[in-house]
C-alpha cells in the first residue's frame, strides 16, 4: 500500500497565526508574571514554566473555558485550511508535530472542523484536574538529540511514525515538512533528496536554513522552498505530487 505523501506540519505559527502557549499567557495579569516565573524558562525548560503559568492563571481564577476561547479565536495562517482539506482529499497523510499540548491543538482543530483531516497528532499531553487546571506533562524525555529540547523531537518522532507506518504496510513516496521554528530543524534535517522542507519566511528557521542566524548552512538533502501563506505551499505541491485540485480557486 502505498501514499502519495506524509505532510508533517509544526502547529504553532505554522497552522495557527500566533503562539497557543502564549496567547493562554497573556490571559493573566502583568504582575503576575515575576522575574521568577520568567526564569523559570531560562532554569527549568518550556514545560515547567508553563506549569507555573497554569497553575496562576487557576489562582487568578481564569478557567478552562476563558482558556480555550482565546485558544479557539486564534485565526489559522492564511490559505492553511484549504492546503490541509486539499491534502487529505487528495489521499495525503498529514501529521502535527508540536511543542503546544493535546488540549490546546485538539480543541482548536476541532472549532475549525479539521481534526478529521489529521491523521495523528503527536505533542506533550494536557489534561484538566479535579480541581479545572490544566496540567502538562512532557511528550517525552530525550537526551541523544542536541538540536531539540528533552521533552520533545520532532525529528524522532518523525522517523518513529514513518518506521510505524512502514510495518503497517504504508509506505510514502515523499516527506514533506512544514514549520517555523528552531525545533523544526531536526526533522528537516533527516529528510531525503526526494523530500521538500517549507520554512516559514519571517521565522527563524528560514534563517537557519539559509545560514543568516548562525553563519553557518545545515546540510539539509530535501529541496527548501520557503512560504508565507498556505496558498504557496499547494502551488508547489500540486506540482511536487500531482494534487488534482486547483490551487486557482483559492
Amino acid at each position: 500500500m502505498h501514499r502519495s505523501a506524509l505532510v508533517a506540519f509544526d502547529f504553532d505559527h505554522t497552522i495557527t497565526d500566533d503562539n497557543t502557549d502564549v496567547v493562554a499567557r497573556k490571559l493573566l495579569p502583568r504582575e503576575k508574571l515575576t522575574d521568577g516565573v520568567k526564569d523559570l524558562f531560562r532554569s527549568d525548560g518550556w514545560i515547567v514554566y508553563m506549569r507555573k503559568i497554569f497553575q496562576l492563571l487557576h489562582d487568578s481564577s481564569i478557567d478552562v473555558k476563558q482558556i480555550r476561547n482565546a485558544i479557539v479565536r486564534i485565526p489559522p495562517v492564511p490559505g492553511i485550511e484549504k492546503l490541509l482539506r486539499e491534502l487529505h482529499s487528495n489521499g495525503c497523510e498529514i501529521i502535527i508535530i508540536s511543542d503546544s499540548n493535546t488540549l490546546f491543538i485538539s480543541e482548536w482543530l476541532k472549532n475549525k472542523k479539521l481534526d478529521e483531516v489529521v491523521a495523528e497528532v503527536f505533542t506533550n499531553p494536557a489534561s484538566v484536574d479535579e480541581n479545572g487546571m490544566i496540567k502538562v506533562d512532557m511528550y517525552h524525555v530525550q537526551e541523544s538529540c542536541k538540536l531539540s529540547t528533552v521533552n520533545l523531537c520532532k525529528g524522532q518522532i518523525l522517523d518513529s511514525y514513518i518506521d510505524k507506518r512502514c510495518d503497517e504496510g504504508v509506505h510514502f513516496d515523499r516527506v514533506v515538512y512544514v514549520g517555523d521554528g528552531k525545533n523544526d530543524l531536526c526533522p528537516i534535517l533527516r529528510l531525503s533528496e526526494r523530500d521538500l522542507a517549507f520554512p516559514r519566511k519571517g521565522y527563524v528557521l528560514v534563517k537557519i536554513l539559509n545560514g543568516t542566524e548562525n553563519n553557518e548552512i545545515p546540510n539539509v538533502k530535501a529541496r527548501v522552498f520557503p512560504w508565507s501563506d498556505g496558498r504557496e505551499i499547494l502551488e508547489k505541491l500540486e506540482k511536487e505530487i500531482v494534487l488534482s485540485s486547483s490551487s486557482s480557486s483559492l
